[in-house]
């Protein structure tokens, strides 16, 4: 299985783009990022996406706790 887990995977990343990607047991991903990222697989946790936007069929909690965490994340339909 290729894809993304665990915990804080693909924080402060500048300039990423991930397209039908697998996050597996993902929690407090995309850290403070400028991402722009359709994951195929839902998350556990969010946390501050600085800028872009995230698609996600499902994600537990989306955290924003430090002030310009305006990253776009967007359920899937």
């Amino acid at each position: 299985m290729e894809g993304f887990f665990g915990t804080q995977p693909l924080c402060y990343c500048k300039g990423l783009r991930l397209i039908n990607c697998e996050m597996i047991g993902a929690d407090l991903a995309f850290e403070r990022p400028d991402v722009e990222a359709v994951i195929t697989t839902p998350m556990i946790s969010i946390k501050n996406p600085m800028s872009g936007h995230i698609s996600v069929p499902a994600v537990n909690e989306i955290i924003r706790d430090i002030e310009g965490a305006d990253g776009v994340v967007e359920l899937q339909n």
